[in-house]
């Protein structure tokens, strides 16, 4: 009995698709999404004659975050790093964020692997459970 061939595309995820299956993973009827597509509703491609549909586009569609962008955005600060402050295992990073200075301190590999220096943008992203409060003066 012969062997069926398997297709190494079938087994890698897709980022481009075919009208039926951008319909089908839009979960639209394939004649709507035809009209939203020629009213110009849905990004589309034209490649060898057939409209094609990149995945990335259509999640923007319809409003999904891109991968590692699902964090609130009043969670990240963006900011430039002021200095830098390394120990064998940990460091200690200051970021300046418009008036107000942030310090973290993360393990010396993180720091490595971030290749941060001096003067660099860089993003503090925020995560807590709780917030001390200490009175002034």
């Amino acid at each position: 009995m012969p062997r069926k061939r398997r297709s190494v595309a079938a087994e890698e995820p897709k980022d481009v698709l075919t009208a039926r299956e951008a319909a089908k993973y839009l979960r639209l009827a394939l004649p709507t999404f035809y009209r939203y597509m020629w009213e110009g509703k849905i990004p589309s491609s034209k490649i060898g004659g057939r409209y094609r549909f990149k995945k990335s586009l259509l999640d923007k569609w319809l409003g999904k975050a891109p991968e590692g962008e699902a964090v609130s955005g009043r969670n990240k600060l963006v900011g430039t790093v002021s200095a830098i402050k390394r120990d064998m295992i940990m460091a200690q990073i200051n970021l300046d964020v418009g008036e107000h200075k942030i310090t973290a301190v993360i393990t010396r590999d993180a720091l490595d692997a971030l290749g941060l220096k001096v003067g660099d943008k860089a993003v503090a992203l925020i995560k807590a459970t709780e917030v001390m409060v200490i009175k002034e003066g």
